[in-house]
């Protein structure tokens, strides 16, 4: 049973930080702000 929980874990952290990556892609390193995401959207 251990050994299912860490695979679904592993596999679930590879995820996120996936998302992670995308994101700070899309929208950079810094602190979000919606004035900013509107700023960027509007150009």
């Amino acid at each position: 049973m251990s050994k299912i929980l860490n695979s679904i874990k592993k596999t679930y952290n590879k995820f996120l930080q996936n998302i992670a990556k995308e994101n700070e892609k899309t929208f950079g390193n810094g602190k979000l702000d919606c004035c900013d995401l509107s700023k960027k959207n509007n150009k």
